[in-house]
Order: C-alpha cells, then structure tokens, then sequence
C-alpha cells in the first residue's frame, strides 16, 4: 500500500464558489437508494469535482445513464455534461481521490459488476476504465480511499435481490483487488438481522490507517458497526451495535411490547439513510435518520409514527448511539409550536424516508468544529395546499447546524436553502467530509416535486446544486420584536414593527388582557400608564420588547360619603379628573377635591359632583339625608 505525501504550495487566496450554482442537469432523478454517497471533492487549491447520476432520456428506459461528471477550476465550474463517464450504462456511482487523479466506481445493474474508471489528474475530463473494472461483483457500491494513498475500499450488495453485502480491497488504485467479493459477516438471519430486502445502501464504508469500519443497518434491524483492524482480511472482523433493535429477524409480524405488558410499545430505530466520517486522527462518527415503528398484535407490517425528527450520532468510544435533537416548527402556520400539523399526508417519497433524513457532515481540522447537514420537510408546501390529502407531499429544504464539543451540544438548526416554500424539492444531499476555506460544500438533486420517477412522479429534467457556506450562514437570525402605539381616547392602536419574525406574537396590554393579532387594537378601561409587551418568534427563537403606553380618558365621577350633620365627602372619580365642582343641593358650592359640608336643616339634599379632565367632564349625584341638626349649637336670632 502506497502512502504519498503531497505539498501544495497555495499562492493568493483561494476563492471557492459561494453561491447557489447548478453544474449539471438529469433526468434519471434517483440518486441514491439510503445511504450518502462520496458525490463532491474539495481541493486546497480551490478546485472542486462534482459527480451524480444522469441522463438525458425522458422516454423512461435511460439507455444514457451514467456517472455524469463536472469540475470547478478556482474561476468557474465547466459546461454541464451532456453524457456519462463510462462506456456502458451504469449508476449509483462515487468520486474518489487516489493520489494525484480521480476514480469513479459505479455500478453495471444488467451485468452485476462494479465498474472502475479513472482520469489521468484531477479535473480530467478524459476517463479510462482500469483493469480492475468488472471483477467485482454485485450492485450499489459505496467506497473509500483515505487521503494520501491509493487504497480503494469497495462494499456492495451481492445482488439486486441482496443475500449479502461483500467486501473489497484494491492497494493499486483499482487495477488488482488484494480482497475480492468477500462475504462480511454478522449479516445473516443467524446474526439476528433479518432477511435484506430493503439494503441498498444501508451501508457505509470508511478507513484509517489499518483500521476498516462498515456500517450496517435498516429499519427493522440493529445498526451495527464491523471493524476490521488488519485492512478488511478475512478473518478480522468484530462487532459492535451502535443502535439495539429488540427484536431479531423482524417482519413487523410480532407486536411491539418490549417490556412484556402487553401493551405496543413504539421503537426508536433509522429509516437506513446513514453517512459515516472519519477525522484524521481516526475518531469515525455516524450519523442516521431518526425513526419509530410499532406493530400491534396480529398485524402483517410494521406502522411508521411519523411525528419523530431526530439524528442519531455516535463516535468512537461510545457504548452506543445518541440522539441529536433537531425538532423544529419551521412554519407555524398555526401558532401551536407543532412541528407535524402541516406535513403532508403522503409519506411513500424516497422509500419512506424519515421527516428529517439524508444526513451529511463536515469536520474541520482547523477548529475542531462538526458541522451536520440534513434534508427536512417544510410544513405546508405541498401541491395540494392541503396537508392532509392523502397524495400531499411536503418539499424539502436542507438544514445545518454545527457542535464545538465533539457532538455532545449542537447549536440550533438554520434553513440553508429556504426554497421549499418556492416550490422547489431538495433532496439527495451528498457533502464533503472536511471544512475547505472555512466553508462547508455540498451538492444535490433539486426537483421540482417531491419523490421521484419510480415513485410515479413524471420525467422531467432535474437540476444538480452546489453550494460552499461560510460559516455564517450556520447561525441563527434571532426575531427582533418591536411596536409603536397611537392613543386616542382609551383605545390604543398598535403598529408592529418586528423583523425576521414569522407570525407568531403575543402581546401582553399591561392590564391583564393579551392577543395573538399582528397590529391590535385595543381599548383600556381605566386611565393610566401602562408597560405593553410584545413577543416574537420565529423558528430559531423569541424576543420580547416592551414599551409604555399612556392612555388618558375622561373621568368617571363618583364620591363617598360619611358623617351627619357635618358631612366628610371623598372623590373616587377615575381617570385623573384635574378639577371638580360640588353643588351640595343647598344653595352651597365647592372646588375641592375631598370637601367636607356642615347641612344647616334636616332634609334630603341631592348633592352632585361635576368632575372635569382635558377630555371633557361628567357629574354624578347622590341623595344625603340629614337628620340630625339639632345637634348643632343654637343660633341666635
């Protein structure tokens, strides 16, 4: 095995492209059956190759399909290709770098092989098959070759109708296989896994050094890691289960009661769709879908509960997988914080793939920081504006989020894409492993509908995206709450001025009473100066602004009153009167607040108060019955 040390000597700055672009069209839109594929290659030199699987039939048999190719050259990708890198039809391809050129290993589904072609450097446009084409046998091939070397780890499907996965090695860059169609273990119904009905590609392959690891798993089977310490030679191989699903050889026939109370319980598994990564000092990290499934007693399948958004992630060291937590509400149509109300009904696009699904990552060197792209479906965004029609599909857009600690924390998911709303489908998402130039690259399929040919969807002619983010485009953008008030008697009108909010808001009037409106309008019953608080939200978080608002009315008269002959009298008018007039029905006036009155005769007098604000005045008058003036001292006459 061949180890080659490069240096690059790097002159200016490299320049990576940073927008949206789209190298390549195709009209054969399955890209992958589960699993990521190795799709994109990122040099230090600012140069970049892309890979997918093409072709421009729309007649439905795709007798051009193939592995179609194009390359960034620092200034600018190439024209889109218009046919495939090999001589015969194939597909479900991967790019590798080996040394100082590129290999395409694809797969030749009519003659059950692996074909291998390379270019003579990278960026060649000019592809020879190698010798070692065709001597693998079997379909749906992922791959690896570690940095460096001209080590190629090949595993497969044995055939379309999958009686096993096989395992190869080529220490020559793919012309000789030092390990050839080698039966992996600990993948037989004997192991407890079931029969491989639904695994294209519910494996993954990656190498360091001496060390192999094969990722393996479905939705009705454990997730196990096979590590290999002596290259992938027969012989060599241990176990590990990286997610425990309860049940061996399960078909969904056997109700779901893990703890024995008859009772179904509902089981945290994968829908299959993996990507496995291996930093430079060796440390590999999986990431898979999260699902849930359950059968209850005398059922014939399993049930999805589709109300489930997740990743697993595990790393070297671990005892077993642990789960990221990614829900998020991204449209909250409905102001409920549900994530779920909105999704569409029909969930059969790319095999039943979990809401949050299609995983990839990135790890930087540099920082240390890992970063994690997913597709997820958009609430919402279905043809039908109608969720719950049973033929509703929702879009996808392609999320990131990024962690600092190994993958212990996660910072909160972004929308990278933010068209699913438009219209536009983001799916098959294929990312390179390491931050290039403080980015994170990635390319995918862009459709115009969910799902694909094979799903009913018609043929139509796709779109291949690129994109590099900054790492800016990894933090959230925090709502900013913010309103003015207009007073006009006791009613107040409130003009909402937040940014980047989506909706959602909720307003607290200071005096007990709230709204969920976008611009209230609403009326105070007393005068005073109240603090009003806004809060809004959008899918990343909340913010609150608070404000005083001073709301003036006219009075309220009313007035207490005690004490006989002399008689004490006490203002209760509300909202700040600012003079008042007593006529105390007996020929007698006052302009005090709180007067107090000495009746000089028994009699019932009607005593009024007149109460005055800059808003105008009302009177209110009471009936004061005086009994008791004979208390009084005597006066002389």
């Amino acid at each position: 095995m061949k180890q080659i040390a490069t240096l690059l000597c790097l002159i200016g700055t490299i320049s990576y492209m940073s927008a949206q672009t789209i190298i390549g069209t195709t009209t054969y839109d399955v890209q992958s059956n589960n699993a990521a594929k190795h799709r994109l290659r990122v040099y230090d030199d600012g140069h970049a190759s892309g890979l997918w699987t093409g072709s421009t039939d729309v007649s439905g048999t795709f007798p051009d399909r193939g592995m179609f190719y194009n390359h960034y050259d620092g200034a600018a990708w190439g024209p889109a290709p218009a046919s495939r890198v090999e001589s015969v039809r194939t597909g479900f391809g991967e790019l590798l770098t080996v040394e100082d050129h590129e290999v395409v290993i694809s797969h030749d589904a009519a003659a059950n092989r692996v074909q291998v072609f390379a270019n003579d450097a990278i960026g060649g446009g000019t592809w020879t098959e190698l010798a070692g084409s065709d001597d693998i046998r079997g379909i749906w091939p992922v791959s690896f070759c570690p940095d460096g070397t001209d080590d190629i780890y090949v595993v497969n499907a044995d055939t379309q109708f999958i009686t096993g996965i096989n395992f190869s090695r080529s220490d020559d860059g793919g012309d000789t296989w030092a390990v050839l169609n080698s039966a992996l273990p600990f993948l037989t119904a004997a192991d407890g896994m079931p029969v491989i009905t639904n695994g294209a590609e519910n494996y993954q392959v990656v190498a360091h050094d001496n060390h192999v690891y094969v990722l393996f798993g479905m939705i009705n089977s454990d997730l196990i890691m096979i590590h290999s310490d002596d290259y992938g030679n027969e012989g060599t191989w241990e176990k590990m289960t990286i997610i425990d699903f309860p049940f061996d050889n399960y078909t969904g026939t056997v109700q779901t009661d893990v703890d024995g109370d008859l009772v179904t319980d509902t089981i945290g598994t994968t829908d299959g769709s993996h990507f496995m990564m291996v930093e430079d000092d060796g440390t590999v990290h999986v990431f898979s879908p999260y699902y849930r499934i359950y059968s209850d007693a005398g059922a014939f399948f399993w049930t999805v509960n589709w109300n489930t958004m997740g990743m697993w992630h595990w790393q070297s060291g671990m005892p077993e997988a642990e789960l990221i937590d990614i829900e998020m509400d991204w449209i909250n149509a409905d102001c409920t914080g549900d994530p779920y109300t909105g999704i569409g009904a029909s969930t059969f696009n790319y095999r039943n793939a979990a809401v949050a699904s299609n995983p990839t990552a990135a790890y930087d060197p540099v920082t240390g920081r890992m970063f994690l792209l997913y597709a997820m479906k958009v609430e919402y965004t279905d043809i039908y504006d109608d969720p719950t029609d049973f033929m509703a599909q929702s879009f996808h857009d392609i999320f990131g989020m990024f962690s600092d600690d190994g993958g212990a924390t996660w910072s909160t998911p972004v929308n990278l894409t933010n068209t699913a709303e438009s219209g536009e489908e983001n799916f098959y998402l294929f990312g390179y492993d390491r931050v290039m130039d403080g980015k994170v690259h990635a390319v995918w399929q862009q459709d115009n509908e969910p799902g694909h040919f094979n799903e009913g969807d018609p043929i139509v002619t796709n779109n291949i995206r690129y994109r590099a983010w900054d790492i800016e485009s990894f933090y959230p953008t925090l709502p900013n709450a913010n309103f003015t008030a207009a007073a006009d008697i006791g009613e107040v009108t409130f003009t909402n001025l937040s940014t980047n909010a989506t909706g959602c808001y909720t307003w607290d009037f200071g005096d007990g009473t709230t709204s969920n409106e976008s611009d209230p309008v609403h009326t105070y019953l007393v005068a005073d100066t109240y603090t009003v608080c806004l809060t809004a939200e959008n899918p990343y978080g909340t913010d609150v602004y608070c404000g005083n608002v001073t709301v003036i009315l006219p009075p309220d008269a009313a007035f207490s009153f005690t004490g006989d002959p002399v008689v004490t009298f006490t203002d209760l008018t509300l909202n700040d009167p600012t003079s008042w007039l007593w006529n105390f029905g007996d020929g007698s006036t006052s302009t005090l607040q709180d007067p107090v009155h000495t009746f000089t005769a028994d009699a019932t007098y009607t005593v009024c108060l007149t109460a005055t604000n800059a808003l105008g005045f009302e009177v209110y008058c009471l009936p004061v019955v005086i009994d008791s003036t004979f208390l009084l001292a005597p006066a002389a006459d």
